[in-house]
C-alpha cells in the first residue's frame, strides 16, 4: 500500500461492509454499516450495489459468491466484533490500524466512550476528509497519529489522553495476517503495557492449519496477496496465536469462527485478568 492511502484490502473490506445487510427491529433489510458508503471512496458504485443488496437477498448472495465469500466473511467479522464491544460495557476504546473503520460513527454502544483511532498520519487526513459529513456516535473520537516504524504507540496514546489505569477495549481487525511473528509480539507487548486489569482484546488472525490452506488453492491465494503488495506473513496455528496472546498477559476466553465456509480468519476474544 501507499502511505496515506487505504490499502486495496481496506477498500475492499469497506465496500463489502457497504454491501452487507442486516435486519432492523422492524424486520426491514438495512445496511450493516451505514458509514461504509462515505468511507469506501467509491460512493456511487457502492451505493448502487448496496441498494441492490438491500432489495434482494438473492443479489446479496450473488455478490458474496462473486467476491469468493468476502462479503459474508466481512459481515460475520463486523457483527462478531460489534457484539463483543456492546457486551463489554467499557468506556475507553482503541482501534489499531483504524483505516476505514466506522464504529465511532455508527455504534450506539460507544455513546459513553472515548475512541482512540490509531493509524498513519496521512491516512488519517484522508479519513477525516471522508467522515466530515458524519456525526460521531461515540462521546469523543481522538485521532492518534502514529508512524509505526518510528513512533512509540504507548507514548502517542498517553499524549492523546489514554488512561492506562482504566480498562480498555482494543480492536485489532484484519491486520495480524500481514505481520511477521516478531512484529506481532512487539505490538501485543505495546498493547499489554497500556492495558489495566479487565481490558478486552478483540484481534483477528488467519490460521494456516485450516483446510483452506491445505488445498491447492493455498499457493494461489498467497501469491495473489503478495502481488497486491500485502503478503501473508503472519499465517499461524490456533495454538501459536493463543500462546502469543497469553504471553502478552491476556487470557483467551473465546475463539470465534465467523466464516465457517472457509475459516480463513477467526476472532480471538481475550481479557486482561487481575
Amino acid at each position: 500500500m501507499n502511505e496515506g492511502e487505504p490499502s486495496l484490502t481496506a477498500r475492499a473490506v469497506s465496500l463489502c461492509r457497504a454491501l452487507a445487510t442486516t435486519t432492523d427491529h422492524r424486520g426491514r433489510r438495512v445496511e450493516l454499516d451505514p458509514t461504509a458508503l462515505a468511507l469506501s471512496g467509491d460512493p456511487h458504485i457502492a451505493r448502487s450495489l448496496a441498494g441492490l443488496a438491500r432489495r434482494s437477498p438473492l443479489a446479496e448472495r450473488a455478490m458474496n459468491l462473486a467476491s469468493f465469500g468476502l462479503v459474508g466473511q466481512v459481515a460475520g467479522r463486523t457483527r462478531a466484533i460489534d457484539d463483543a464491544l456492546a457486551a463489554s460495557a467499557l468506556d475507553q476504546h482503541v482501534i489499531l490500524g483504524a483505516g476505514l473503520d466506522g464504529r465511532a460513527w455508527r455504534l450506539d454502544a460507544l455513546r459513553d466512550s472515548t475512541v482512540y483511532e490509531v493509524d498513519f498520519p496521512a491516512t488519517q487526513v484522508l479519513k477525516r476528509r471522508r467522515i466530515a459529513s458524519l456525526r460521531a456516535k461515540a462521546a469523543a473520537v481522538r485521532f492518534v497519529a502514529v508512524d509505526f516504524h518510528r513512533d512509540s504507540l504507548s507514548e502517542r496514546l498517553a499524549d492523546a489522553g489514554h488512561d492506562d489505569g482504566r480498562p480498555t477495549a482494543w480492536v485489532w481487525e484484519g491486520v495480524t495476517m500481514y505481520l511477521e511473528p516478531a512484529a506481532l509480539r512487539a505490538s501485543l507487548d505495546a498493547v499489554a503495557r497500556r492495558s489495566a486489569s479487565g481490558s478486552l482484546l478483540l484481534v483477528t488472525y488467519s490460521p494456516a492449519d485450516t483446510w483452506l490452506f491445505r488445498t491447492p488453492v493455498a499457493p494461489v491465494a498467497r501469491r495473489a496477496f503478495a502481488v497486491l503488495g500485502e503478503p501473508l506473513l503472519g499465517m499461524t496455528t490456533r495454538a501459536r496465536f493463543h500462546e502469543a496472546v497469553e504471553e502478552a498477559g491476556f487470557r483467551v476466553v473465546d475463539d470465534v469462527s465467523y466464516s465457517p465456509a472457509t475459516d480463513f480468519e477467526r476472532l480471538v476474544i481475550a481479557r486482561r485478568p487481575g
